[in-house]
């Protein structure tokens, strides 16, 4: 019995309402449910509807409450929404007429729309492995020779650069860091001097020299002085 019920609401929630005293039949909603992958898509949810309403009591219960609640709402409102149905049942016709002259247009343009999922699936994949497929097999052919190709000339010709660039890259360090190395022993006695007396000017620490307990070079010490810092550090890194 309540197959039979569950049957009876799918069927009038699914299928168009019929042309009648009471009801206005819209062409163009019954071609769009015929469509196959409309009304595949319909089974499916029907499907769907009807594993949810009967997975337990309460489920049925629910939505058996839910529909007798809909169909009793549509019949205490036929009365009201019939002289309005009427009223509107002309321009109701014609956006159904549109509809359904867009449909024959869409139909003519796209024959496909009138096949099954499944054979729209199949002749989708066939087109792509006999036309595109193909094609782009065609272009990986062609290009991948040019890639390999220009590998194969561009790798040997950075390594042999590199070969050449790095021995000169190390002769040129090789004879730049004694330079370097040599003009600092040379300046650095005769900037020494210069450093020294500039520090003495600055700071002349007349304390000290009165007391003359301290040799000049001591007497140029100040904590305060970047440059007699800076040149005590170079004196130590010079004797180390």
């Amino acid at each position: 019995m309540a197959s039979t019920n569950q049957s009876e609401s799918v069927a009038a929630t699914a299928s168009p309402a019929p042309a009648g005293n009471d009801g206005i039949t819209i062409e163009s909603v019954n071609r769009i449910s015929k469509i196959p992958v409309v009304e595949s898509t319909i089974q499916t949810a029907t499907t769907i509807y009807e594993k949810i309403k009967d997975y337990n009591t309460v489920t049925h219960w629910t939505l058996s409450t839910a529909e007798n609640t809909v169909h009793k709402a549509i019949e205490v409102s036929k009365p009201i929404t019939s002289p309005v149905v009427h009223t509107l049942e002309g321009p109701i016709k014609k956006v159904d007429e549109i509809l359904c002259s867009g449909l024959d247009y869409v139909e003519s343009k796209v024959p496909a729309i009138k096949l099954p999922p499944g054979e729209i699936y199949n002749n989708t994949k066939e087109y792509i492995d006999h036309n595109v497929t193909p094609k782009v097999q065609n272009v990986y052919s062609t290009v991948e020779p040019t890639i390999q190709t220009a590998k194969h000339m561009v790798e040997p010709a950075i390594q042999s650069a590199k070969n050449i660039v790095d021995p000169a890259v190390q002769s040129a360090k090789n004879v730049v860091e004694p330079a370097v190395q040599t003009a600092y022993h040379l300046v650095e006695p005769i900037v020494q001097p210069a450093v020294d007396k500039v520090n003495q000017i600055l700071h002349p620490h007349p304390e000290h020299n009165a007391n003359n307990t301290e040799t000049p070079e001591q007497s140029t010490e100040c904590p305060e002085c970047p440059l007699n810092s800076n040149s005590n550090s170079k004196k130590n890194e010079h004797q180390q």
